[in-house]
């Protein structure tokens, strides 16, 4: 999919997530590093991925890799993962539990990866 059709998310758009999710479940606001933030996002843009779910796991990798929040970075991994694949007219099929039990899981596993999110990503995709 050419990224040009592809909607991205901006960086107020992503703070403005996990403000949300701080405001709803609780920790301490702020971006750690607004580079590494700009970075993640930038991501999915560079063309070096072919479809969604590819960006949607670069974005997620990045998001969980580069710690960009205060508090908070798997549940943002994990919104703006999903906000970004609604935007695009997908969304992931499962449960916040669920999801935040496969992030935690990988995460003690060491396998919050690319290529371990990606395969989860695809098997929980949906068309809006």
């Amino acid at each position: 999919m050419p990224s040009s059709a592809v909607k991205f998310l901006s960086l107020d758009e992503a703070i403005a997530i996990h403000e949300h999710l701080i405001d709803k479940f609780g920790g301490t606001e702020g971006v750690r590093d607004k580079g590494l933030l700009e970075s993640a996002l930038f991501r999915p843009q560079t063309g070096y991925y072919d479809d969604l779910a590819q960006m949607a796991a670069a974005l997620f990798e990045s998001m969980i890799s580069n710690h960009v929040f205060v508090d908070g970075n798997k549940r943002a991994a994990f919104f703006t993962c999903d906000v970004f694949l609604r935007l695009n007219g997908w969304k992931l099929e499962v449960d916040a539990d669920a999801g935040y039990e496969f992030i935690v899981g990988s995460l003690e596993q060491g396998s919050c990866d690319y290529e371990h999110v990606l395969p989860w990503i695809r098997q929980h995709l949906q068309k809006l």
